[in-house]
């Protein structure tokens, strides 16, 4: 009878093992028909209960093992699993230490205790089961994987990625393990590496839901986000069900601009999962981007009631206060998400900006120097140390610029102070700033940023230096012009506008397009029109492009053309040496015309840019600036009758005098 039994169980097994669980159970029941004590049997039983999911079955048949054969820890370790599918990690814990305690070098209990404590959020005591697992067999490769999760659950990242090569090296075959350092490489930021995995293990399981969200988020981090878009849709088509791809594929749209979709998004995340902090904070941001600036603040402060660490939402309720023109408090939650995690590059950025709006232009500079932790872009990779201040003792230095032409034009200010520190000075910027640029005193060479670099000992970005130099509000380079243009350029543009006994001023009314804050700043035409009917002024268009003309058109053709097609930076600039006036949005040209020392009068939204400064009328950048604020947000119908009435005194003072003296 023994020997019929056996063969009936190893029968069975084989067929267990390789998958065909129907034709091992009716085995595994004739086994029990023949000997019902028979321990084996009750224990594969079970887990064909298990894998059928039929959790109730399961753990009858298992702990009828156990009451026959109660020193075998496979049982126990069984009846561990079948406790934790039913979400009881707590309870399957004790089963795992009980396997344990029969046999101290059980790999299966070992690595499912590890798992068990993971779930309940203790990495820790999950890290020592996992390696006292790798300890007991060394090519364990499903314990390193695991013991990469809970070291990457308590943010040692670099650990959890060596963790996760070794894992791979022992089973190259498991697209889990590439998945796993794929996403190991974006906490670390390393998004081409995220993508090589997270594409490995789509190669090796096509559709793989995880390896699809993982490269999805490295798409996106390369500011990639059509391709991105496309795997998080893929990902969300083999899992429709999963509020993270859901949330996923909300910050996909955010960074398209789609906001009213990426809202859609995030609220079908919330409606699978409520509560789900990250699909919040992106409703937020969709929320926010849309100007429903409250409705995103009670959703940033409602994922803070449940989880008062979460540093991205102090950060975004931060941003949301200052749009609302309430910086103090805005500083008061980047301090707030720093006091959680001190290194949250994002909330030190958004603090320097706080800072340097409220005037604390030294802490502010030092504190920028984080925005390249945050860039879309990685820095570049220099061979030569970044300068620190110290004399140049005739060194050749390289300034460049990082950002946008307004940026190059504004900080360009610094080059004669970095010249008087005995160097050789080559200037990397916009190849449209670049003949102004070469105006600037103390400017040896000029290149593009396309050009090959020339030799040089050090560098630095140009607006890196007022935190090199220390500056202060007392202390800005604001003596102007500091940059000029080419007399014949000037002679052109006067002869072209004849003589004349009116003030002329040149407007500009809108900014670049793809600016992230270009909604706030420009302004339609349509809400200037009371300037036209101003007696005694010339208005011309500083506003470049065809849709400008459009504009000017629609707009009944009040204001005169004085820039050629196509206009570069520099024939603007003789635009402006030929105007009394010239009146702009926050854009590249009121830096410009503050640049030349000529009067401009910089439009501004309900919260500027920090370079503004709060509640000032004046600018320690630019002398000759006057800034008029929205007095309420949205405002630009009030700034325009200020504006007008101001224009309209200027008119007056200017025919009374018959001077082109103005303020």
């Amino acid at each position: 009878m023994k020997a019929r039994v056996d063969k009936l169980l190893r029968k069975a097994l084989a067929y267990h093992e390789s998958g065909r669980v129907d034709q091992a159970e009716p085995l595994y029941s004739a086994v029990l028909e023949h000997d019902p004590n028979n321990a084996d049997a009750w224990h594969l039983l079970s887990r064909i209960s298990l894998q059928r999911g039929d959790w109730k079955a399961a753990a009858a048949r298992v702990l009828q093992a156990i009451r026959m054969r109660p020193s075998i820890p496979a049982f126990h370790t069984s009846l561990g699993e079948i406790l934790t599918a039913q979400g009881r990690p707590w309870e399957a814990s004790l089963c795992y230490r009980e396997a344990l305690r029969l046999a101290p070098g059980h790999i299966p209990a070992l690595v499912n205790l590890g798992n068990a404590l993971q779930s309940q959020g203790q990495y820790r005591d999950a890290c020592v089961a996992y390696w006292r697992a790798i300890q007991a067999q060394p090519d364990c490769a499903e314990a390193f994987s695991n013991l990469g999760n809970a070291l990457r659950a308590e943010g040692r990242h670099d650990e959890a990625l060596a963790c996760y090569l070794e894992a791979f090296r022992l089973r190259p075959d498991q697209p889990e393990v590439a998945v796993n350092l794929a996403a190991a490489h974006l906490q670390l930021g390393h998004n081409t590496e995220a993508e090589e995995w997270a594409r490995r293990a789509l190669r090796s399981r096509p559709g793989l839901v995880q390896g699809l969200s993982n490269l999805s988020v490295a798409l996106l981090n390369q500011q990639r986000p059509a391709e991105a878009e496309q795997a998080a849709r893929e990902a969300l088509a083999g899992a429709p069900s999963a509020a993270h791809l859901h949330s996923n594929l909300g910050s996909v749209l955010l960074q398209q601009k789609r906001f009213d979709e990426a809202e859609i998004a995030c609220r079908r995340a919330l409606k699978l999962q409520p509560g789900y902090p990250e699909a919040t904070v992106n409703l937020g941001v969709a929320l926010q981007f849309q100007d429903r600036l409250e409705e995103a603040a009670q959703e940033f402060a409602g994922v803070l009631r449940t989880r008062p660490a979460f540093a991205e939402a102090w950060t975004n309720l931060g941003t949301v206060r200052q749009s609302q023109g309430r910086n103090a408090e805005a500083a008061i939650c980047f301090d707030e998400a720093l006091a959680r995690n001190p290194v949250h590059a994002k909330s030190h950025f958004c603090r320097s900006l706080s800072w340097l709006l409220a005037g604390r232009l030294a802490e502010g500079f030092a504190e920028y120097e984080w925005r390249w932790k945050v860039l879309s872009e990685m820095p570049r990779a220099w061979s030569r140390p970044r300068w620190d201040g110290s004399p140049l003792g005739g060194r050749r230095i390289l300034l460049y610029a990082e950002q946008g032409l307004g940026d190059t034009v504004q900080f360009a200010r610094y080059v004669p102070l970095v010249a008087a520190r005995g160097g050789h000075v080559v200037v990397e910027c916009q190849e449209a700033a670049a003949p102004l640029v070469r105006s600037v005193e103390g400017v040896a060479e000029v290149i593009s940023q396309e050009a090959p670099l020339p030799e040089f000992e050090v560098q630095a970005a140009l607006m890196s230096l007022p935190g090199i130099f220390g500056t202060s509000l007392d202390t800005i380079p604001a003596r102007v012009p500091y940059m000029t243009v080419q007399p014949a350029l000037v002679d052109g543009v006067r002869a072209r506008l004849g003589e004349g006994s009116r003030l002329r001023a040149g407007l500009v009314w809108a900014g670049n397009r793809e600016h992230a804050n270009d909604r706030k700043r420009s302004i339609p035409i349509e809400t200037l029109a009371p300037l036209q009917q101003i007696p005694g002024v010339e208005w011309y268009s500083l506003q470049a492009g065809e849709k400008a003309l459009a504009e000017i058109e629609r707009a009944g053709r009040w204001m005169r053309g004085v820039l050629p097609e196509p206009c570069r930076v520099e024939d603007l600039a003789a635009a402006m040496s030929c105007l009394d006036l010239v009146i702009s949005v926050d854009t590249m040209p009121a830096h410009l015309a503050g640049a030349l020392g000529r009067a401009v009068w910089t439009l501004l939204p309900w919260a500027p840019d920090w370079r503004w400064l709060e509640d000032r009328e004046d600018s320690p950048w630019y002398p000759t600036m006057r800034l008029f604020r929205q007095p309420r947000p949205g405002d630009w119908d009030g700034v325009a009758a200020r504006v007008s009435g101001e224009v309209r005194e200027l008119s007056i003072k200017a025919s009374r005098s018959g001077t082109d003296e103005h303020e």
